[in-house]
């Protein structure tokens, strides 16, 4: 027996020795009951605001750990690109707005637009 239902027995009885009219007795249990009842249902409303706080920071948990895995990943080709100085780069006309991709090769100073054919100049060093 729990010691909750030991101390619910213990009320009961302390209640029958002492209340010795039927009517009042069973008045005195039946709002006893209530009063448990109503413990009882909220307890049970905290358990399952509770139960759906885990579950929507287990959902969050997921969604997270998915972004991570897809930034590590690209972290990842980003480092592999770095460490070989062998990725393209995007450059966007400055004369007719056409967006496209070249090597980076440092000794490049200027590329023609594969759009306009206007000459580009290329800062390797200035940052976008």
């Amino acid at each position: 027996m729990s010691k909750f239902e030991e101390q619910y027995q213990k009320i009961i009885k302390t209640l029958e020795n002492n209340i010795k009219d039927e009517e009042k007795l069973g008045l005195a249990k039946y709002q006893l009951d209530k009063m448990i009842q109503s413990i009882v249902d909220d307890f049970s409303d905290v358990l399952d605001r509770y139960d759906e706080k885990i579950e929507f920071i287990e959902k969050n948990n997921i969604k997270n750990n998915e972004r991570l895995r897809e930034l590590e990943e690209k972290l990842e080709s980003f480092e592999k690109m770095i460490e070989l100085e062998d990725y393209d780069i995007f450059v966007t006309c400055p004369y007719c707005g056409f967006e496209f991709q070249t090597e980076y090769d440092e000794t490049i100073t200027e590329i023609p637009c594969p759009s306009c054919q206007e000459l580009i100049e290329i800062d390797w060093d200035e940052e976008e």
